[in-house]
């Protein structure tokens, strides 16, 4: 899988990758795998409702939609490794905020306010934007051409292991019994320390700051006229120029749309299965199993992306997302929560990294910091809807049917947008043909 350099070395992009792997797993899996198990736990001790706290959610990818731009610029600027050093010290904050939550001042204002949850979530997903996908996203898309799609993949794996290895080990943690959710939070705090030791020793911003060049010198010497972009002396489109392109506004959508069935089942699919009868441990090792799933299907969908055309591949995936959502409405018992799992891991795993890498294929290296951040407002607003839509419809009807139905109507509707977005010519190569 890792092809070595002729000095049998194996090229030190994949060691990124594989940095990114286990950055996203850490910041990740607590982050956005288990916060169904957050909730729960809150709703327990404080007795607040699904949809108010599913708001903290929301709020994050609000703050996310403000910050991803800022952190893009930050990234273009100052280079991906400092920005996700420091978002791994703003979550180890986040955690440390969520050990202490209490209801906001109730003998005040008579009313029992998760308020300094919503800032512990809203601090741990700033951590999280700043020290996982968009970070490390790019460094990934700086390294790597040819093998973009691959390479993304094993760096989006981060999100699937995390979730299969961290959640149902904090499932269990969690409990009262156990450590409780408090100590839980303060052993992730501690845990998210190793990352800017990790960041620090491992990851490097560019390929030619170690002498080498995107998928590595044995490439430059085999290639050929097939060099990277980077090497023609066109290192892709401004994002004064990508925002032009029709195809940067339907990738955002479909992204989006899939993004948004994704953070529905991050915050209420734990909390579905308990309401349908599943433990609240059994659930979050189907969650679990899952993303498994789809750490596989993640790999199969890097080779997958640079072999075919990457929108008709977006639109299959998307949809079969769509109907895994709509299918964890009929589960009852674990043999067809494993259908589930099996059905939406695949779908969401292999749809993750052909997205992102498509980003790289279409868009180049120059600016692909503030064109991730640009593209993750779209993202992270329509992930906003998803979560609190499924807990204001369960507080009304206690069932989530009609929410998951519908967020998988509009998941498979988005991935039609995957299909017109064709490969944009950039506006030099326009220019000149004239």
């Amino acid at each position: 899988m890792f092809p070595k350099s002729p000095t049998n070395k194996i090229f030190y992009g994949w060691w990124i990758a594989l940095t990114a792997l286990a950055v996203n797993a850490v910041l990740s899996g607590p982050t956005y795998g288990a916060t169904g198990l957050w909730i729960d736990s809150l709703e327990r001790d404080f007795g607040w409702a699904r949809g108010q706290l599913s708001w903290a959610f929301s709020l994050g990818q609000l703050e996310g939609s403000i910050a991803a731009p800022i952190v893009g610029y930050l990234i273009d600027r100052f280079g991906g490794k400092k920005i996700a050093i420091s978002g791994a010290f703003v979550g180890v904050l986040g955690y440390l905020l969520l050990s202490v939550t209490e209801p906001f001042s109730p003998e005040i204002t008579g009313w029992n306010d998760p308020l300094i949850f919503y800032i512990a979530y809203l601090v741990i997903m700033l951590g999280s934007t700043l020290g996982a996908w968009i970070p490390m996203t790019v460094i990934i898309n700086n390294w790597f051409d040819k093998r973009r799609s691959l390479a993304m993949s094993i760096g989006g794996l981060g999100f699937s292991v995390g979730t299969f290895a961290i959640v149902p080990l904090i499932a269990l943690l969690i409990l009262p019994e156990n450590l409780g959710w408090r100590l839980t939070a303060v052993l992730i705090a501690l845990i998210f320390l190793l990352v800017p030791i990790l960041i620090w020793k491992t990851v490097k911003n560019n390929p030619e700051d170690v002498g080498e060049i995107p998928d590595g010198l044995q490439n430059k010497q085999s290639l050929g006229s097939e060099l990277p972009s980077s090497e023609d002396g066109n290192d892709g489109f401004t994002i004064a120029e990508a925002i032009r392109e029709k195809s940067f506004w339907y990738i955002s959508i479909g992204h989006g749309a899939s993004a948004m069935l994704t953070s529905t089942m991050m915050v209420h699919l734990i909390l579905a299965f308990k309401n349908q009868g599943l433990t609240i441990e059994i659930a979050a090792l189907i969650w679990g199993i899952s993303m498994g799933i789809g750490g596989i299907s993640q790999l199969l969908g890097g080779i997958i992306g640079d072999r075919v055309t990457k929108r008709y591949a977006l639109f299959f995936f998307g949809c079969l997302q769509a109907i895994g959502v709509a299918l964890a409405v009929t589960v009852t018992s674990i043999w067809s929560a494993l259908i589930f799992a099996s059905i939406y891991g695949m779908g969401f795993g292999a749809r993750a990294p052909i997205t992102t890498a498509m980003r790289g294929e279409y868009f180049g290296r120059k600016s692909f910091g503030k064109i991730m951040g640009i593209s993750a407002i779209i993202m992270m607003m329509m992930t906003m809807i998803g979560p609190v839509l499924a807990g204001t419809l369960f507080d009304r009807q206690q069932d989530y049917a009609i929410a998951f139905v519908s967020m998988a109507i509009l998941g498979a509707l988005g991935s039609i947008f995957f299909l017109f977005a064709k490969k944009p010519i950039h506006p030099k190569q326009r220019s000149s043909a004239h």
